[in-house]
């Protein structure tokens, strides 16, 4: 497969406006991913190299209103992050809006580390989420603020179809950690399609084949809803989540008692 550096990309590339589709992948099946692939997508390098580092911390509500209204199935909803890429230590505060129709809107604006002491972090988050909630238009301040909630790693390889101009994540080595546990998904490769519109894709045929698990997954909502079953005293594993552990043979690794 060929590779293309990040800033070689066309603008229109980001696809801030999009449908996601996501698909679960066991780590024996991503040659035959790749092998599909190859004729048609590129790897995106960003200086030189294709895997990259995630870290992602999740903001929510004192009462976690954001995760709630996803598990209750709200048909619009929000997701407000900071993401920080390892590889050249870019910070970006994210919005993502669910709309009712089923696209994403996401949008984004630069951090500057330099303002970013733990002091004011708080401050700078909600006023971050209240300037991207407008759409660019400052909205007053929120009367529940909001405060740091999930944080999620993982390894990202971006892969682009230049004829048609989407976009394949895949993640592994998915990590999270909240109120001293930590979780570890080791063997979870998780594979999404982000097109400007709904299309068949080469992922579908390998879905007949099964060789991908279509799904519906949110890293942070499914981290959350694992740490909370756990915080009530049970086992947190959905369904869906269960029938993955049963064929890779493993699903979550919990370490407690961790200062995180």
């Amino acid at each position: 497969m060929k590779a293309i550096e990040f800033s070689e990309l066309p603008s229109g590339s980001a696809l801030m406006k999009r449908f996601d589709r996501k698909f679960l992948c066991s780590d024996d099946q991503m040659d035959a991913l790749l092998q599909a692939l190859d004729a048609t997508h590129c790897y995106v390098n960003v200086q030189g190299v294709s895997n990259q580092v995630y870290q992602n911390e999740y903001w929510d509500k004192p009462n976690k209103d954001f995760y709630n209204d996803h598990r209750r199935g709200i048909p619009r909803r929000l997701k407000f992050r900071r993401r920080t890429y390892q590889g050249n230590g870019l910070s970006f505060w994210e919005l993502k809006v669910k709309h009712p129709r089923g696209y994403q809107d996401k949008r984004r604006m630069t951090m500057d580390h330099a303002t970013a002491s733990n002091g004011e972090l708080a401050g700078l988050a909600n006023r971050a989420f209240g300037f991207l909630l407008g759409d660019g238009r400052q909205r007053p301040g929120l009367s529940e603020p909001l405060e740091p909630s999930m944080h999620i790693t993982y390894q990202r390889t971006t892969l682009w179809d230049p004829a048609v101009g989407s976009r394949l994540t895949v993640d592994s080595q998915l990590q999270a950690s909240l109120g001293g546990v930590r979780l570890e998904f080791p063997k979870w490769t998780l594979v999404e399609l982000k097109q400007a519109r709904r299309a068949r894709h080469a992922v579908d045929a390998l879905v007949t084949q099964g060789l991908l698990k279509a799904c519906a997954f949110s890293k942070y909502h499914r981290t959350m809803q694992i740490w909370s079953g756990m915080a009530q005293g049970h086992g947190g594993l959905c369904s869906e989540m269960k029938r993955y552990e049963d064929w890779v043979g493993q699903a979550c690794l919990v370490h407690q008692s961790e200062i995180l």
